[in-house]
């Protein structure tokens, strides 16, 4: 390979590397463990998550039959999506400032959250919407169970301990 091929091959292969890594730092959460099938997507590209892998805003993340996905989001909050859960996440900023808002989108399914930094300062900024229902945050752990049109109580032995195990 020529000296010029080989500059322009390390040149593309960095450009893809700083791409990469800028997707990663634009990330709004992480997925940190999960199981079964878990994807996450937009209006054109749909994604396997493992863990370790970035989610965006605007992603929709989709859980299958007997899996889940725990999310680590930016400001340290942790979502775990049950099973047969669909969620979206429309907003998710925080810079530890006036600006900090959040708004998870659960379309079926159920969710564990345990809150961050963003809803420890500003719990007005932290807000979950349902189908049948806009939840804003007063804790820093609550569930949220989707029965139907309505929502419902947490089954018993859904914890995410045993979730997890």
């Amino acid at each position: 390979m020529s000296t010029n091929r080989k500059s322009l091959a390390l040149t593309l292969l960095g450009m893809v590397i700083c791409v990469s890594g800028l997707q990663a730092a634009d990330s709004t959460a992480m997925l940190v463990a999960s199981r079964g099938e878990v994807t996450a997507s937009t209006a054109d590209i749909e994604r396997v998550l493992t863990q370790g892998d970035p989610v965006f805003v605007e992603d929709l993340v989709t859980t299958g039959d007997k899996s889940f996905a725990i999310l680590q989001f930016i400001d340290g909050a942790k979502v775990t999506v049950r099973p047969n859960s669909k969620l979206i996440i429309e907003q998710y900023v925080f810079n530890g400032g006036d600006q900090d808002a959040a708004t998870l989108n659960l379309l079926e399914g159920g969710l564990r959250i345990i809150t961050g930094a963003m809803a420890k300062t500003q719990p007005e900024s932290y807000k979950v919407k349902t189908p049948v229902a806009l939840l804003g945050v007063r804790g820093t752990e609550f569930a949220i169970m989707l029965c139907g049109d309505q929502i419902c109580e947490e089954e018993e032995g859904t914890s995410e301990e045993e979730v997890i195990n």
